[in-house]
């Protein structure tokens, strides 16, 4: 049961309305809570943290590992503010990382494994301990995530092995290093972890209900908030474990074999009609309008999974797909390249992630190095460690979630960001009576709660909402 501020009242205009949901009772808002009733209040969280681990990403996994303890300080914070007011309050974490390495389609390329199984390089599981984790590092007890339990002097009860707080958990679990594939497919990963999917003895994909499957047992629930946070310094290339479209030997079909010419120019379009960006030369300044490119069941013209089957997850009910039962639930967080500038330039594919690209004079795939076109990137860090590549694909998704949050993954620090998402979560926790200025009467100072009324919102666990006022 929610106790929520219904139509009328000043709070409404902050109240999301949810795009592409089919016709059910009234979505629950799942935003403003009173606590009018004795009632005792637990936040329950399920965080799900997906983590580059391509080429040159080392600089990025750090400044996340160097910021987590803002995001847990800033979630203890809240659970004190709710004690010291009386409110019998804690706040319940499940916390996961998995890696954007998918593998490359039905047959790999240079660092990739091909996506069908034995391969498809970490397929979307856990990650209790990271691949460069230090020999010291010792991953949660009995799961591949951490379960931790804040209250108002901390941590009240966790998984944490023994003599290793939970900062230092989070890092061994994001040391997951910068070996994996190139292709990365962040989305793909994202839907897979929370699917559960697993190929069967087969190799045919096998899509459990959800983390409480056998998979990731436990680490999904119903009743808790889900907050996806990408952590990226390239857009999505997800496509389909059958596609050829990374396939070395397919040079005179796809073009050179690199992230923008199998992965840039089909997954956007850009300008009005839209075109996929240039094959072989520049495209002389910035291009304007860029966005997915569309991809229906598999019709085209892109050529990477439409960005509509993440949409759809993470904006509509479980009843109609989606995670949760109720889309209010669902948070995404992107910490990744700016959208603009989106420029095409001829350059050494090869050039290091920490160095900028240089114009090269003409297209020639023979030369050594190669002068092809490249996406330029979109934002270096002040330390010239790490660059970030225009994310359309990833944040057209996020966008698309009611509660969501987009920074930059050049910035030489990712505490704000972390703290904007702990701000994010706590929101949905309810242990503020109402989270903003109720309406005050300007001639007698007083509240005039004229226009307000109180309803009771119960989500039923199709996705449904039942809806009864309650008197004044």
């Amino acid at each position: 049961m929610l106790l929520v501020l219904g139509a009328g009242c000043a709070n409404d205009a902050a109240l999301p309305q949810l795009g592409g949901a089919p016709d059910l009772a009234p979505a629950c808002s799942r935003r403003h809570a009173f606590d009018g009733l004795p009632q005792s209040i637990r936040g329950k969280a399920d965080v799900l943290f997906l983590v580059d681990d391509s080429n040159g990403t080392a600089p990025i996994q750090q400044r996340l590992q160097a910021a987590f303890g803002r995001f847990l300080s800033a979630l203890e914070a809240q659970a004190a503010l709710a004690a010291s007011a009386g409110r019998a309050a804690s706040i319940d974490l499940n916390i996961g990382v998995v890696t954007s390495d998918l593998g490359a389609g039905q047959t790999g390329a240079p660092g990739c494994t091909p996506s069908q199984p034995p391969g498809g390089g970490n397929q979307g599981r856990l990650q209790g301990i990271g691949r460069r984790a230090a020999p010291s590092c010792q991953k949660p007890r009995e799961t591949n995530f951490l379960h931790v339990v804040l209250g108002r002097d901390g941590v009240v009860s966790s998984n944490l092995p023994d003599g290793q707080d939970a900062i230092a958990t989070f890092a061994c679990m994001t040391a997951v290093g910068d070996s994996g594939c190139g292709f990365e497919m962040p989305l793909e990963a994202a839907y897979a972890a929370l699917r559960g999917s697993q190929p069967d003895a087969s190799g045919a994909a096998t899509l459990p209900d959800n983390l409480g499957s056998a998979s990731h047992p436990g680490f999904l629930r119903d009743d808790a908030v889900l907050l996806v946070a990408f952590v990226t310094d390239e857009d999505d290339a997800s496509a389909p474990p059958e596609a050829d479209l990374f396939d070395k030997n397919k040079v005179p079909e796809y073009g050179y074999e690199d992230s923008y010419s199998r992965q840039t120019r089909y997954g956007v379009v850009c300008g009005d009609p839209p075109m996929a960006p240039p094959r072989s030369a520049g495209s002389d300044g910035p291009l304007a309008g860029c966005r997915p490119a569309p991809n229906p069941e598999g019709r085209g013209p892109g050529r990477l999974l439409d960005v509509g089957r993440y949409v759809d997850y993470f904006t509509r009910p479980a009843v109609s797909g989606g995670v949760k039962p109720n889309p209010y639930d669902v948070i995404l967080v992107a910490i990744d390249g700016p959208e603009q500038p989106f420029e095409v330039l001829l350059a050494n594919p090869g050039t290091p992630a920490s160095e900028p690209y240089v114009a090269c004079p003409r297209y020639d795939e023979a030369s050594s190095p190669a002068c092809v076109p490249v996406l330029q990137h979109s934002c270096r860090d002040g330390r010239g460690a790490s660059k970030g590549d225009p994310a359309v694909r990833l944040n057209e998704v996020v966008r698309a979630a009611p509660q969501h949050l987009i920074t930059s993954v050049c910035d030489d620090d990712y505490a704000p960001a972390l703290e904007q998402a702990a701000g994010l979560l706590s929101a949905n926790f309810a242990f503020d009576c109402v989270p903003d200025a109720l309406p005050v009467n300007a001639r007698t100072g007083a509240l005039d709660l004229t226009s307000c009324r109180v309803q009771d919102e119960t989500v039923a666990g199709d996705g449904s909402c039942a809806a009864s006022g309650i008197p004044r």
